[in-house]
């Protein structure tokens, strides 16, 4: 995959007068959806949370790339409790690796897509594009609810991530002792449901700050459609 440095995507964030309600839209490409599976347990992983962090600064992010930290819970035992990690979390790259084939379950872990990606341990540059132009997709999330809708009648599964930036954790235990962790684009609510059309999810109430959204064929698949942005005010 090679960088696109410029596309024209038809994005738009629309915030309402009301602060709790935001409509995002995009009616062009679908982005890459990068998933990095993750420990504050791992001592391998810091360096890869940098590089995922990187893409914060990216012209395209939410339009050409959609970063996702998921921080898995089976490197807790070792010491040092991932305040972050969450068992369905460890599930979902158990079943990436399933579902692609991929080399095992290790962190680490990183998908581009659909597929495992390990060049980032030969120190490649995490690759993104867009995809095949596709039909509309509009998220709304008013309160706790998101009611997403996509014009085309396909079906397909839906799949919400909230996001949290600029965290940080002082390390007091484990094999990353004395290390002071820097996060972006941390999952801190994720959910996902078949359908056709339409979806709606509630949406738990936790402090976040991006929203990312994608469909994906119901059996896997590299995403049909995506959008993503802030929450509250744009940046």
């Amino acid at each position: 995959m090679q960088y696109l440095l410029a596309l024209s995507v038809a994005l738009t964030a629309l915030f309402s007068a009301s602060a709790s309600a935001q409509t995002w839209e995009n009616h062009g490409s679908p982005a890459t959806v990068v998933e990095l599976f993750t420990s504050e347990g791992c001592s391998s992983c810091p360096p890869a949370d940098a590089a995922l962090n990187r893409l914060a600064a990216q012209e395209g992010l939410w339009t050409e790339v959609i970063p996702l930290a998921f921080h898995v819970d089976y490197w807790n035992y070792i010491g040092w409790p991932d305040r972050f990690a969450k068992p369905e979390f460890s599930q979902r790259q158990r079943q990436k690796v399933t579902q692609a084939s991929a080399s095992g379950v290790y962190t680490p872990g990183w998908f581009i897509n659909d597929q495992e990606w390990r060049g980032f341990f030969s120190r490649q540059p995490v690759p993104f594009t867009t995809g095949p132009k596709a039909a509309s997709l509009t998220a709304n999330l008013e309160g706790s609810t998101l009611n997403l809708h996509y014009g085309n009648g396909q079906s397909l599964k839906a799949h919400y991530a909230l996001l949290a930036m600029n965290q940080r954790t002082d390390v007091k235990r484990g094999e990353n002792r004395g290390k002071t962790l820097e996060h972006n684009f941390v999952v801190v609510a994720f959910g996902e449901k078949a359908g056709q059309s339409e979806w709606r999810f509630t949406v738990p109430d936790t402090a976040a700050d991006a929203i990312a959204v994608w469909l994906t064929p119901t059996q896997g698949g590299d995403p049909v459609q995506t959008v993503a942005g802030w929450l509250g005010e744009p940046r």
